[in-house]
């Protein structure tokens, strides 16, 4: 038989054996030192608080809430005897109280366990939750800084179209303006070049007008370049009615020099004829100044003297309007006898003393300004700045004003 040893016994000194040939041997073993049953200790187990208990193990929480009363004393039992010993020792004991705590350490090391994976897990959620909430916010601050500079520049470049747009339409109200003074200076340039002009103007101000609201920039400038045709046209038709114009008064001139001539060699010899030789040289100066003062005046009924202060005024207020500083104003009986012999031919030309003749009908001072203002040439004397007087004079016949003015 082998050694048998358990932790509460002692090693057997002695083990029996068989018996040997037919007789029966008694085999006295010596006493074993035991301890009852009873005695084994059992593992003693720390009650958990019954909320840890329900936390880890609802259904098992009654097991863990300590009892209130005290746990019992082991019960006192005799002393087996020798045999009884015997078999106590050659069998474990209470091994349904150690599977049992097993059992529960066992539980409670995976409930613990279990606990602790699940607690790290929420604490991983919850710094997943804070690491994605602050990815959230730093993404939406991006976002609206991009919005912001978008938002900036749409402001930057709307605000230099808007610029670009006023400088383009600045431009183009300053071409309406230069064709418009071209136009009011060229009054004889003819109905057709003067109505293309101002049409390319109403285009002009339409689309300046609408730019931005449906007229772009480039059509803008195609229509303020389209002016500069209709202006040239304009200045050419003014000049060359003014050229057949100069040509016309040259020729008029011309002709009443050579009828002047023609009057004074007549009167010349009607006086020679009639005047004894000793009186022809007394009376012969008087009659060349009265010829030459205003020829055949007296032969025109009808001629009447205007007024030169409101032709004067009227000539300041054109000066005025264009910046100029107003000039004296005097009459002259040259220029009255000018305007007279003009008048008495029912044409106009040069007498040589004069800057500026003309006629309008009917007779108003400022209509007569204004027929000088519209030719460039007349106007150019009106406008000099390096004048200071002008001495006028002006006659009225059957409502129409003859003038000569001098501009010195």
């Amino acid at each position: 038989m082998a050694t048998v040893r358990h932790k509460h016994q002692r090693r057997l000194e002695t083990v029996p054996t068989q018996r040997q040939g037919s007789g029966t041997a008694q085999v006295s073993a010596p006493a074993v030192e035991s301890r009852p049953a009873s005695f084994v200790p059992a593992p003693q187990l720390e009650p958990l608080p019954p909320e840890t208990a329900a936390l880890l193990l609802p259904d098992l929480a009654g097991l863990f809430v300590p009892s209130a009363e005290p746990p019992a004393a082991p019960p006192q039992t005799e002393t087996p005897g020798p045999r009884r010993a015997a078999r106590s020792a050659a069998r474990p004991g209470r091994p349904t109280t150690v599977a049992v705590s097993v059992s529960v350490v066992v539980i409670l090391a995976a409930l613990t366990t279990g606990t602790v994976v699940r607690l790290q897990q929420e604490a991983r959620a919850a710094e997943l939750a804070r690491v994605q909430e602050r990815v959230a916010r730093v993404v939406s601050e991006q976002r609206a800084d991009a919005e912001f500079f978008q938002q900036s520049s749409a402001a930057v470049a709307q605000a230099g179209i808007a610029a670009a747009h006023a400088a383009q339409g600045a431009a183009a109200l300053q071409a309406h303006a230069q064709a418009q003074t071209v136009l009011d200076a060229n009054a004889q340039a003819g109905d057709a070049p003067r109505a293309a002009l101002q049409e390319a103007m109403d285009t002009t101000a339409a689309m300046a007008a609408a730019l931005g609201q449906g007229t772009s920039p480039r059509d803008l400038r195609g229509s303020v370049a389209a002016l500069a045709a209709p202006q040239q046209a304009v200045v050419e038709a003014q000049a060359q009615w003014q050229a057949a114009e100069d040509a016309r008064i040259a020729a008029e001139q011309a002709a009443a020099a050579e009828a002047a001539a023609a009057a004074e060699r007549k009167a010349r010899a009607s006086t020679s004829k009639a005047t004894p030789r000793s009186s022809r040289a007394a009376a012969a100066p008087a009659t060349s100044s009265a010829g030459a003062e205003a020829p055949a005046a007296a032969q025109v009924a009808g001629i009447e003297a205007y007024g030169i202060q409101s032709i004067g005024d009227a000539l300041n207020a054109h000066r005025a309007n264009n910046g100029l500083p107003a000039l004296s104003i005097s009459g002259s009986s040259t220029l009255s006898a000018h305007a007279t012999a003009m008048a008495s031919e029912w044409r106009i030309w040069h007498g040589g003393n004069d800057s500026i003749v003309g006629w309008v009908q009917p007779a108003s001072s400022s209509a007569m300004i204004n027929a000088y203002a519209n030719s460039s040439s007349h106007n150019a004397w009106m406008l000099k700045s390096d004048i200071s007087r002008m001495s006028i004079g002006a006659v009225v016949r059957d409502g129409r004003l003859f003038t000569a003015i001098k501009l010195s």
